[in-house]
């Protein structure tokens, strides 16, 4: 661990088993101090009742119900033979354990059936009337138990809320490495089926042709199966909250724009660094858009450009030519646009796409770079 890490408390880094021992220490601890106590007050049969009523608190966290009723038993029984007053502080430490471990329902009941127990036993059981009147010790000890309960129970719900927060991050989590996975593969078997196409028909009449274009078969599948690894390789990986690692960026658009079958125009004006998620975003936007372009115009001509008139901004534009065939729809199409649109919006950004009058496309979106930016 780094000098720049936070260690966790101690207490953080306990396992069951020492949380075992710690109990045990505690509970021998206090039934020690407690029998010390009732049996200078009380002699010594108050101060061995004193003594049993706390040692249950030993496995209060094994069986946190059982040890409560436990307690609060005892503690009513040495509340009504020795006059033990103090009998309520061994019951409130297993109402805190209760309400921070079991339902909100059963932990509830404990706390009334506790309250009605020890209650009833002060007001019942014949002993000296306090300064304060019975009813007011009464409500002083229901006070005193209802505090460590009411603890418990806020320590419970925080758990809950950050138990369901570590579950909808891992849910976020894994729909984002869906939607790289759905990106790869849609770009990359895209442009592997078009392109198995042209070199199957000119294969005779250009075999030059048909070798340049199987070899862009080859070199998208291997990127294809290099990001698919990379991604399930972040799956298998311990720890939450993993990033993807090299996801590509700015510097990866040469080698896009090389394999994506088209012939592809690439500028990219030179500016300050993007957040890591914002050149993701750049890079996937750009791929999905020649996606379409290999999907519905064929090898018409591209144009990929990045232009950074604003320091703060990036804007991105994809131009394809007219097709150089009829449009075809293919299996699987049609939520493009819909995916570039959402890449655009999680970064704050905007996106428009639309047909030109020349009869080709444009994709323009625009994103913002600075420090707001990076999610």
């Amino acid at each position: 661990m780094g000098d720049g890490e936070s260690r966790p408390l101690v207490a953080g880094r306990l396992r069951d088993g020492q949380w075992h021992g710690v109990d045990t220490v505690a509970a021998v601890l206090l039934a020690l101090a407690f029998g010390a106590s009732g049996t200078r007050s009380g002699g010594w049969g108050a101060g061995a009742v004193a003594a049993v009523v706390w040692l249950p608190v030993a496995v209060r966290r094994r069986r946190p119900v059982g040890v409560l009723y436990t307690v609060l038993a005892g503690a009513v029984l040495a509340l009504a033979f020795t006059g033990w007053e103090e009998s309520w502080i061994p019951v409130g430490v297993a109402l805190y354990t209760v309400a921070a471990q079991e339902p909100r329902r059963r932990s509830a009941t404990a706390l009334g059936c506790s309250l009605g127990a020890v209650a009833a036993a002060m007001a019942l059981v014949p002993r000296p009337v306090p300064a304060s009147g019975v009813a007011g010790d009464v409500v002083f000890a229901s006070v005193m138990m209802t505090l460590p309960w009411l603890v418990g129970t806020a320590l419970r719900e925080q758990r809950s809320y950050a138990e369901l927060a570590a579950r909808q991050a891992l849910t976020d989590e894994r729909l984002r490495i869906a939607r790289e996975l759905h990106d790869v593969v849609a770009h990359h078997l895209t442009v592997i089926a078009v392109r198995a196409e042209v070199a199957r028909a000119v294969a005779a009449a250009d075999p030059q042709e048909a070798e340049r274009t199987l070899a862009l078969v080859g070199t998208a599948g291997r990127t294809a199966l290099t990001e698919m690894r990379r991604m399930l390789g972040v799956l298998r990986s311990p720890g939450d909250g993993a990033e993807l690692g090299s996801a590509p960026g700015l510097a990866d658009l040469p080698a896009l724009a090389d394999g994506a079958g088209p012939r592809v125009e690439l500028s990219v004006d030179p500016g300050p660094p993007l957040p890591p998620g914002v050149e993701l975003a750049v890079y996937r936007i750009v791929q999905e858009a020649l996606t379409n372009v290999v999907r519905h115009a064929g090898s018409a001509d591209c144009r990929v450009n990045l232009s950074r008139t604003d320091p703060e901004a990036v804007e991105i534009e994809v131009v394809n030519d007219a097709p150089s065939r009829t449009p075809s729809r293919r299996p699987g199409g049609g939520h493009g646009l819909v995916g570039m649109r959402e890449r655009a919006a999680m970064c704050g950004g905007t996106l428009a796409a639309g047909p030109l009058a020349t009869g080709g496309f444009r994709v323009h979106a625009r994103l913002p770079g600075g420090p707001e930016a990076a999610r």
